[in-house]
């Protein structure tokens, strides 16, 4: 039995879970669905990360590891290597801002890489999937 205090933390980290992935849904979901001129789009905004691969592979796979970490937020299998994954991508994003010479943009992006790197240490909370499944 939770106490009133484990039960508000685990609804607040449900919140976090849900408003990360949802919003990484909407921003992701239909990039890739549109296909591979979307792709090197997304892969042409992360110019230092295509100076070896292409940029329509690296916004495909930036787009695909953005969608398969909000899963894993969303039902908190592989949480933590999920967290990571989305702290990593807006880590980059951060010293992609930076170098672009964007003023708040990096802002963002370093607030959502400090939200995950957070999430990463707190774990999914009672409300995962993984939990209820391994409960029962």
């Amino acid at each position: 039995m939770q106490t009133a205090s484990e039960r508000r933390m685990s609804v607040g980290l449900l919140i976090m879970r849900l408003g990360i992935a949802l919003s990484q849904f909407v921003y992701a979901l239909p990039r890739i669905i549109d296909g591979k001129g979307t792709w090197t789009l997304v892969g042409r905004e992360m110019r230092f990360l295509h100076a070896d691969f292409s940029a329509q592979v690296v916004g495909l796979i930036l787009l695909a590891v953005e969608i398969l970490a909000a899963v894993g937020l969303l039902t908190g299998y592989l949480f933590r290597v999920s967290a990571l994954l989305l702290a990593a991508v807006y880590g980059l994003y951060f010293f992609n801002f930076i170098h672009v010479g964007y003023k708040t943009l990096p802002l963002y992006a370093g607030a959502l890489a400090c939200i995950c790197i957070g999430l990463l240490f707190s774990g999914p909370g009672r409300f995962a999937v993984a939990v209820k499944i391994e409960t029962k």
